[in-house]
């Protein structure tokens, strides 16, 4: 039975959520931008890829440690997940940070905000009937991603 508690709880994890997504909005864009000084002074972008996964992943087992204090053991499907994830995570850190000693930040970022479709199509394809895609949601997307053609167009 739904309570005003169960409610207001909801509230508070969806409220934390957005923060922390908007949160990692603002640290990608923080840490493109140092990556792409240091790839620009001839560092690997492969290395400074490889250093953000390994902070983020501290900053991760920080954020969540209470959390998986009280879990029991992790499944050993549940690792095969977490080491995909992370090897497409390193995949798209690395090539992305590579890139960087190619092009502009300013035209690796504009091309990089097409993750919002990209991510729909995953979800509509591959994640078939475990995420449900709004038209709405769907239709933001597209938005978001017209917006990045434009500023690509105007790079």
């Amino acid at each position: 039975m739904n309570t005003k508690a169960d409610h207001q709880e909801h509230n508070i994890h969806i409220t934390s959520g957005i923060i922390l997504a908007c949160l990692s909005g603002f640290s990608f864009a923080l840490a493109g931008f140092v990556a792409n000084a240091l790839v620009d002074n001839g560092h690997p972008g492969v290395i400074v890829g490889f250093y953000e996964g390994l902070f983020g992943l501290a900053l991760v087992l920080v954020v969540n440690f209470r959390q998986m204090r009280g879990k029991s053991k992790t499944p050993r499907k549940a690792w095969l997940w977490i080491a995909l994830a992370a090897a497409g995570f390193a995949m798209a850190f690395g090539s992305f940070y590579t890139a960087l000693s190619s092009i502009d930040y300013s035209v690796g970022s504009t091309i990089l905000g097409a993750v919002p479709m990209v991510s729909y199509v995953v979800a509509l394809f591959v994640l078939r009937g475990t995420e449900q895609i709004t038209p709405r949601a769907l239709l933001g997307a597209t938005f978001v991603v017209a917006g990045v053609g434009i500023i690509g167009v105007a790079n």
